[in-house]
């Protein structure tokens, strides 16, 4: 376990604790990386839902890479949420606040976030799953800079069925991961939930499928809200990972892209 590539705290809406407090836990575990990566999903259905200060954010987490640049490698990201509304929006936010890393994620499909219940009325799980991935393909060709493709298969989160995601769209997830592949993106593999009989999101299948495509770029992502869920269930997506005959991680430092071996 030396990196940690999807972190929220107190500048997300859902997040928890001062980026500090994470940077010290990260210490405790040994980790060697560790990357910010606050939600941007601009244009959100729900007007409700807060955003931070961005301007805040950067600095803070600036202070804290100059502070901790002997003992860490530390991010200053984003999660960027895509929609078509709100690609332009994205890009310029990405020019202004210049990102160390850019996690370009699909929640808001339509008029609904697919991690709630109301995504799913009136749907079949095919159409479910399919107008999730035709926006997570439509993603791929954002007019801004990205490194990662985060959590593939969100939509499986909270389904409430049991309907195989790989197994739905075959063509259009191979579509999807060749794109990644062409375009030399990260597949995050994302280990935020565990009740859906997996180690990651993406699911084990698609991951295979991924590296039978010829895709071996993967990274390691808690998705944490609080300092204590740093690293949760590594061990497992480890596993998963060597399974599918991946034994690295890349991630981005000072703008390069360098492999981790595990």
């Amino acid at each position: 376990m030396v990196a940690d590539n999807h972190v929220h705290t107190k500048y997300s809406p859902d997040g928890h604790n001062e980026p500090e407090e994470f940077v010290l836990r990260a210490l405790e575990l040994g980790l060697k990386h560790i990357v910010f990566t606050e939600h941007a999903d601009l244009m959100y259905y729900k007007p409700n839902v807060a955003h931070c200060d961005l301007s805040d954010y950067f600095s803070c987490v600036r202070a804290l890479q100059k502070k901790y640049e002997a003992e860490i490698y530390i991010g200053a990201g984003l999660e960027i949420g895509f929609t078509e509304q709100n690609k332009y929006a994205n890009a310029e936010l990405v020019e202004k606040y210049k990102p160390d890393y850019i996690i370009n994620s699909v929640h808001q499909v339509g008029d609904a976030d697919c991690y709630f219940a109301e995504y799913f009325e009136n749907k079949t799980p095919q159409e479910a799953y399919i107008t999730y991935l035709k926006a997570v393909l439509a993603s791929l060709s954002a007019p801004y800079r990205y490194n990662a493709i985060g959590h593939l298969g969100y939509v499986c989160r909270n389904a409430p069925f049991s309907l195989s995601l790989y197994s739905a769209a075959l063509e259009l997830i191979d579509e999807i991961l060749n794109g990644i592949i062409e375009r030399g993106k990260i597949l995050e593999l994302n280990a935020s939930v565990r009740k859906l009989g997996g180690a990651t999101v993406p699911p084990e299948e698609i991951l295979l499928r991924y590296v039978s495509l010829g895709g071996k770029k993967v990274c390691y992502s808690s998705d944490s809200h609080r300092p204590d869920d740093l690293c949760r269930h590594f061990d497992a997506v480890r596993l998963s990972a060597l399974a599918a005959g991946i034994n690295s991680q890349t991630v981005i430092e000072h703008g390069k892209e360098l492999s981790l071996e595990f």
